[in-house]
């Protein structure tokens, strides 16, 4: 009987030793990533402790980076936009930070934090050079569509984002046009004709006086022209297009552009008196010979010279 006491008694004083050993592991683990530190009477992670100066923490976090320690250079780089955001090392934190994440291939953060420099630093020297490298990162992403249909291009608007963004950091100055207009030929190539045309809008609005808006305009008119609907027989939009190059003519008597226009307008020519003839179809067939002489009638005085003025002809002189 005083076997099985001593034994149940070794036992339990066993077990509450084994907790405690487990338990004092524990706490010495967790300890061993702290620092105690006499000036602030206490214990401090140095993985989250930040230097004293916002200078130290930009020299720490840079000495890393060289030493090839790029995750903690992150770390510390982080820290000091968390700490000394109004710094003057804040500003570089970003552009290395921005730096980092585009070697990574993360651009996405990368861009992030190239914008974080303009909008938050605004005065800071980086932020020209932080506009440029948008600039090419935007660039990049928009050549990226080559070869791809846009049915497998899920991701479009996405990478529009990028110049979009660019551009409205900027929008006057001497790189703006240039990349206005390739935003606008992004669109177009994925048959985004509104968004292309909008873009096109910007630059007739913000250079009104320079060749790029006379470039922008022809461009505009040509964009125009894909969207005539191919079934309706509504014609308003093409006497829209047709508005437009009376005005750019007139704006532009001797437009580089003009062969151009005038391709446009025998197409454009072409497709109204396809409009009408559709229209003269469709009231013969139902019958009603003199509205379908009337229309026949309108292409051969309007558009004598088109495909269909030729075949409205015929139809007057044999049938009616």
């Amino acid at each position: 009987m005083i076997d099985i006491r001593m034994y149940l008694c070794k036992n339990f004083y066993m077990r509450k030793f084994q907790i405690f050993l487990m338990f004092f592991l524990i706490v010495s683990l967790s300890y061993s990533y702290w620092e105690w530190t006499p000036q602030t009477k206490k214990w401090i992670n140095p993985k989250y402790a930040v230097k004293e100066t916002p200078e130290e923490q930009f020299k720490y976090a840079e000495e890393l980076r060289k030493n090839g320690k790029i995750e903690a250079s992150i770390r510390e780089h982080k820290k000091l936009l968390k700490h000394y955001s109004k710094s003057e090392y804040a500003p570089s934190s970003c552009f290395i930070l921005g730096e980092i994440y585009r070697e990574k291939g993360d651009i996405k953060k990368a861009f992030d934090y190239y914008q974080k420099i303009i909008d938050e630093y605004p005065s800071s020297p980086l932020v020209l050079s932080s506009i440029k490298i948008q600039s090419e990162i935007a660039e990049k992403k928009l050549e990226s569509k080559k070869g791809l249909f846009r049915g497998l291009f899920s991701r479009a608007e996405e990478k529009a984002q990028f110049m979009n963004k660019v551009i409205e950091n900027s929008p006057y100055d001497l790189e703006a046009v240039d990349r206005m207009f390739k935003l606008a030929d992004f669109y177009f190539d994925l048959k985004e004709y509104d968004k292309s045309i909008e873009v096109l809008e910007k630059i007739i609005k913000n250079f009104p006086e320079t060749s790029n808006a006379e470039r922008a305009k022809f461009l505009k008119i040509k964009y125009l022209l894909n969207l005539i609907p191919e079934v309706s027989l509504d014609i308003d939009t093409i006497e829209d297009i047709k508005d437009q190059i009376n005005e750019f003519l007139i704006e532009y008597p001797n437009s580089r552009f003009e062969n151009e226009i005038k391709k446009i307008e025998i197409m454009l020519d072409e497709k109204e008196a396809e409009k009408y003839y559709q229209i003269a179809r469709y009231y013969e067939r139902a019958g009603k010979k003199k509205s379908a002489v009337y229309y026949y009638m309108k292409i051969i005085e309007r558009f004598p010279n088109t495909k269909y003025g030729k075949i409205a002809s015929e139809k007057i002189n044999k049938n009616m």
